[in-house]
């Protein structure tokens, strides 16, 4: 008897093991469903060889080794036919276009980015070079003249980055009063170079609030006028044969005060790529 059950033992540990391999195996190659139903079987088959072995029976050993019965039905019943067979083969086919899909997303994401960030550390520098302001205010009629001497220095400080201007549209205002507008025409800028916009506006018999108009001539009395310029265009970017066109841009040079500027303190405007005003 003793023999005999270490006999049962040794095939139940070598069927365990079949079994277990198989389980593994499935992990690697097959669907979730296939896992499950061989996981079934062998907890199954352990149970009838664990009931034999309980019953003490020697002289039916061909039961110790019965296999169980498995009832085969229409929906709940997983096995090893083309049709499950297909089933996990798609399953396998849908992971891994998911996966592929996922990785082509992340890599689109990744090279916009960088490429975004190249171009944005590809603008230019701007700065506010000169500013003078001539202006007449006719309280009766509340209209107002006006003339704006108005100098931008814009540099590239690429090592090899062409810079393309589109026609820039400028304009100008203090507080709540539009001092003038202009376009300036379009130019390119070589790497390392510095160039500077020397521009005139000019605005006649325009309708003012004359307590705005009033305060600002106080404020340019007291050298403590303050300004903004607002510059929207389109840049491109040349490296070698390898252009890009067309990228919306806006420099914003926000509360500049005037006597910073006459002392030639230079100050610096914001410069936004794809922004518009």
């Amino acid at each position: 008897m003793i023999q005999l059950t270490i006999f049962i033992q040794a095939h139940l540990s070598l069927i365990t093991l079949v079994f277990l391999f198989q389980y593994h195996l499935a992990l690697c190659i097959a669907s979730p469903y296939h896992v499950m139903a061989g996981w079934s079987k062998l907890k199954a088959i352990k149970l009838v060889l664990v009931r034999n072995l309980s019953t003490g029976s020697r002289g039916k050993p061909d039961r110790l080794f019965e296999m169980p019965s498995y009832r085969r039905s229409d929906r709940g019943d997983l096995d090893s036919s083309p049709d499950h067979l297909e089933k996990g083969h798609r399953y396998r086919c849908c992971v891994w276009s998911c996966l592929v899909m996922f990785i082509i997303i992340v890599a689109i994401l990744l090279i916009g980015i960088s490429y975004l960030a190249f171009l944005k550390g590809g603008m230019p520098k701007v700065n506010v070079r000169s500013f003078n302001i001539m202006l007449n205010v006719n309280n009766e009629t509340q209209k107002m003249d006006s003339v704006i001497h108005l100098g931008l220095m814009v540099s590239n400080n690429n090592e090899k980055l062409k810079l393309l201007y589109g026609p820039l549209k400028v304009e100008v205002s203090s507080e709540d009063v539009a001092l003038g507008k202009t376009t300036v025409e379009g130019f390119s800028q070589m790497p390392k170079n510095v160039t500077t916009l020397q521009m005139t506006m000019t605005l006649e018999n325009a309708d003012v609030n004359k307590y705005a108009a009033s305060d600002l001539k106080s404020d340019i009395n007291a050298h403590e006028m303050e300004f903004d310029v607002y510059a929207s265009s389109h840049i491109g970017f040349q490296v070698g044969s390898l252009q890009m066109d067309n990228v919306p841009f806006l420099i914003a040079c926000h509360q500049i005060k005037k006597m910073d500027v006459d002392f030639g303190r230079r100050p610096e405007c914001n410069v936004k790529m794809l922004a518009v005003r």
